[in-house]
């Protein structure tokens, strides 16, 4: 291909990616994304890559930047390495070596429903870790990681090993063939946050009237004015029966 330009090569990459049967010599970058081809060599990822249906004779390698979605039976034949890179989020697929996972900075990375050969190492990432429902060969390895570690359901021929991780590992229902040790002897399922309690419904206050105040006020005055005009009549009866009786 000597000669052709870097923007020319990747769009013919991309064309013939896709197609069925297909297969790439050597190592491949993604993106593009790939399909059900057959890759060589390795793939090597430092953007936004996506492997649907994909079969890597090689390994697939993550760098800063990079991020990978494996679905529909992608199968690797060496092993998915990630170091600094986004995240990782492979389910539904085989893995013959080791997935290796280190100083992921991405929200969330996950292994789910695959087949691996080797071990699954997690080590010093700040992205939460799920890993649910694979089948194991070897170890899961998860060492001095800050984003949360979830293991559950899943089935490990070797041992399953947790230190330093900060919150501790949450998960259970993984059967072990081997030891769990430190942070992972007794998993605890994940505490979920309870819902926040409503609020009470507040006491209905009465609408104050006012005219309810106004006729107790004005009941009040009305009385006092018939007594005082009760006492003026009384005072005038009076005169004039004393002027009567002058006369």
């Amino acid at each position: 291909m000597k000669g052709y330009k870097l923007p020319v090569v990747l769009s013919l990459l991309g064309a013939i990616s896709g197609t069925p049967g297909v297969a790439l010599a050597d190592d491949v970058f993604c993106p593009p994304n790939l399909g059900a081809v057959t890759i060589d060599g390795d793939v090597l990822i430092a953007a936004a890559c996506r492997l649907d249906g994909t079969y890597v004779k090689g390994n697939v390698k993550l760098y800063a930047g990079g991020s990978l979605v494996a679905r529909n039976n992608v199968r690797i034949e060496g092993s998915i390495q990630a170091e600094r890179s986004n995240f990782v989020d492979v389910a539904d697929s085989s893995v013959n070596g080791n997935i290796q996972l280190d100083d992921l900075v991405g929200d969330r990375s996950i292994i789910a429903r695959s087949r691996v050969g080797g071990s699954i190492q997690l080590k010093g990432n700040r992205s939460r870790l799920e890993v649910q429902a694979n089948q194991v060969n070897a170890d899961v390895q998860a060492f001095s990681n800050t984003g949360g570690v979830v293991i559950t359901d899943n089935t490990i021929d070797g041992n399953l090993q947790c230190k330093d991780n900060n919150p501790i590992p949450a998960g259970g229902n993984n059967r072990v063939q081997g030891n769990k040790e430190d942070q992972c002897a007794d998993l605890k399922p994940e505490a979920t946050s309870p819902a926040p309690a409503p609020a009470p419904t507040p006491t209905p206050t009465p609408p104050s009237s006012s005219s309810g105040s106004g006729d107790s006020s004005g009941g009040g005055g009305s009385f006092d004015g018939i007594v005082g005009l009760a006492a003026l009549l009384l005072l005038v009866t009076a005169r004039a029966r004393r002027g009567r009786a002058a006369t």
